[in-house]
């Protein structure tokens, strides 16, 4: 589902140090006789967004899976912070993975409970006092923008509400890991790039280590600062976003990311790609009046994909308000709005 590039200001993770929150060596894992993973070797950089991406069967799920302490793997090394996790007891695992919080696809939220009590879940299963898990559930709810809805049922929710209870939930327990499994891929375009901007604001504010999983390049576009391509559970290639992009070296890379025109742009501009309905006189009117030009157009089957140069002050509320999302077109179906550049936030 393509969806709207987002940027915020402040640290960029890919200049922190090169220290580990995770590193994976010779990992395997076997079902039913299969590899979903075969020999993997990778290493996420602590304080980083690294994006995890490759096709259906390429190993993302199984990947998360065993991040997040749901399995373990047949053979390998899986260190966190320094510290094997495959060597320590049972006991002593579960105790490291509670610094873990886990964003779930489709929410995963019980329909008995009301959001507070969703958010709460964790702390209550941890033996925390009532008093003080209802608390810090607020606080939580309170972070992503729901303070004033935590009585309200999963039903009553939105998708994207649903979504941010889930992002509650994942981080109340106080993580320093967050993995997020194809966490918009369930949403429409605006609410996936509000949801990311949140997962940004909120990686930065708490100094978190964000793994993105996903099938979707522009939210490794929007979001990674670091990125890691699976292709058939091995490992095809991984570093920092800007510079992968920019020259992919394996072919699954290059299939997935789609080569992007090869221009000369302007101080101050970024190249982002939008798909839409037409491209008729009134919104080069408006792309003009943003101050961007077309670089590229194909014309679909009723829709045109694009390759626009904006100024790099263009927001996401820019583009919706005045260029891409004329009322006629906010219920068109074939409306999709997908924003990339040359490097990340």
């Amino acid at each position: 589902m393509p969806l709207a590039t987002v940027s915020l200001p402040g640290r960029d993770p890919a200049s922190l140090p090169a220290s580990s929150a995770l590193e994976l060596r010779g990992i395997t894992k076997y079902f039913g006789g299969y590899p979903a993973l075969s020999d993997l070797t990778l290493s996420v950089p602590r304080g980083s967004r690294t994006g995890i991406i490759g096709r259906s069967g390429a190993g993302k799920s199984t990947l998360v899976r065993l991040l997040s302490g749901l399995e373990t793997p047949d053979s390998g090394e899986l260190y966190r912070n320094g510290e094997n996790l495959l060597a320590l007891s049972p006991a002593q695992a579960r105790a490291r993975q509670r610094r873990t919080g886990l964003v779930f696809q489709h929410f995963n939220l019980l329909s008995q409970r009301t959001a507070l009590h969703n958010v709460a879940l964790p702390l209550e299963l941890a033996g925390v006092s009532a008093k003080k898990r209802e608390a810090l559930a607020h606080e939580a709810l309170t972070q992503v923008g729901l303070g004033e809805l935590v009585g309200r049922y999963p039903a009553q929710l939105s998708g994207g509400q649903k979504q941010r209870v889930g992002i509650a939930r994942a981080l109340v327990t106080g993580p320093d890991l967050l993995l997020a499994d194809e966490a918009t891929s369930a949403l429409d375009p605006e609410t996936s790039a509000s949801i990311l901007e949140l997962l940004i604001r909120l990686q930065r504010e708490r100094d978190l280590t964000l793994v993105i999983v996903t099938h979707q390049m522009e939210v490794i576009r929007s979001v990674a600062t670091h990125v890691a391509v699976l292709d058939q559970g091995h490992l095809a290639e991984s570093g920092e976003t800007k510079q992968l992009l920019a020259q992919p070296r394996h072919a699954v890379t290059r299939a997935l990311l789609g080569a992007a025109p090869q221009v000369h742009l302007a101080a101050g501009q970024v190249l982002r790609q939008v798909t839409l309905p037409a491209l008729d006189a009134a919104v080069l009117a408006r792309l003009a009046a943003l101050g961007g030009s077309v670089v590229e157009a194909h014309q679909g089957r009723g829709q045109t994909a694009c390759w626009l140069a904006v100024p790099e002050s263009v927001s996401l509320a820019d583009l919706w308000a005045q260029m891409l999302a004329p009322k006629r077109a906010w219920h068109d179906p074939r409306f999709h709005l997908a924003a990339a550049w040359k490097g990340c936030p």
